[in-house]
């Protein structure tokens, strides 16, 4: 979250699981145990700006063989562990993108493969669910994505309001100019856990396009040829990127928004195959083969790469968490960023 971090803990020999709050310094500020089965957890954001981390819980007892007949979700303020709303009952565990929950084949929390919620960050109400008959697709802090009455819609969470509707959205350039009968798909979905923004598949006459569009209104953001399958991330300030193939130019581009679509977007030439994994502490890492690299998010500049780790995690100041990895055992260490020409020098 912006001031600190969340992570499930298990006590060795002890098969209990713990969700620990801590803060930028490292100390616990509060824990709270919970179904070992429940791994799954995932942070949002409400319509006000309010941090909320959302935890799981089960009846589920696996030693004893047994499956669980009540999963349940609750958001907590990942500062003080003050429960917010909760618990919801959802049908399964966090699969994302956002607040969607979804039952999986072959886990703990059950043996089928069944239908998908998805909450409203503001309350945990169910605000669509596959068992009355929507596509569940993605959340972001109270917009979801959804197949309803037989096309792609988009709903705020809070009021239920339809904001756009896919069957009103432009055709692409490139398609503008072929036959008829076109398909319009959401996906590929983000690789990080949320994203302000969603790419779109567009299909005619065996011609693919795909299209990035801002969640909240629909307005086209870029445009990218099927020659690879565009790679999106987000975070929970409004940040984005999408790596792919120009629809345009034919080239590898990056292009990223610092948290304002209604901003011009930036634009960068890439190698092939560098790729956005997260977004993190103001910060863009991305991975090349071997190697991995931290870009300005204000321009898309290359500030460093090397062979070290990928943070996992980072407040809204200074402190990120780092996965180290030695011995087999992997642990974590928290450094502190002294601004842009710190990171320019590869620290």
């Amino acid at each position: 979250s912006d001031t600190g971090f969340v992570g499930p803990v298990t006590p060795e020999g002890s098969g209990e699981l713990h969700f620990v709050g801590m803060g930028a310094d490292g100390r616990a500020r509060w824990s709270t145990e919970r179904n070992p089965s429940c791994t799954g957890f995932t942070l949002t954001r409400t319509t006000r700006g309010e941090d909320l981390v959302v935890l799981l819980d089960s009846d589920a007892a696996p030693d004893r063989g047994l499956l669980a007949t009540r999963t349940t979700a609750a958001a907590f303020d990942p500062d003080t562990g003050h429960k917010v709303w909760g618990p919801t009952d959802v049908p399964g565990t966090w699969v994302g993108p956002g607040l969607v929950f979804a039952q999986i084949a072959h886990t703990v929390m059950n043996a089928d493969t069944g239908p998908a919620v998805a909450l409203s960050a503001d309350t945990g109400a169910v605000v669509a669910d596959e068992r009355q008959g929507d596509t569940v697709l993605h959340e972001y802090h109270g917009t979801v994505v959804l197949y309803r009455d037989g096309g792609l819609r988009v709903i705020d969470a809070l009021s239920g309001e339809e904001l756009w509707d896919g069957a009103d959205l432009p055709l692409p350039d490139t398609l503008a100019e072929t036959g008829e009968g076109i398909t319009l798909g959401y996906g590929p979905r983000p690789v990080s856990d949320s994203a302000p923004l969603t790419v779109l598949t567009w299909e005619r006459d065996g011609s693919t396009v795909f299209t990035v569009h801002d969640l909240r209104n629909g307005r086209y953001l870029a445009e990218f040829s099927a020659r690879t399958e565009p790679v999106s991330v987000g975070d929970d300030h409004g940040r984005a990127v999408v790596t792919g193939v120009s629809a345009r130019s034919g080239e590898p581009v990056m292009v990223g928004w610092d948290g304002d679509f209604e901003d011009e977007a930036w634009s960068v030439e890439t190698e092939a195959g560098e790729r956005p994994v997260r977004i993190v502490s103001g910060y863009l890492y991305t991975s090349l083969g071997e190697e991995n690299r931290v870009r300005s998010m204000s321009d898309g500049e290359l500030l460093g790469s090397g062979r070290w780790e990928i943070p996992v995690a980072g407040t809204a100041g200074e402190a990120v968490a780092l996965t180290l990895s030695g011995d087999g055992d992997d642990s974590y260490a928290v450094f502190a960023a002294h601004g842009a020409d710190h990171e320019r020098e590869g620290t």
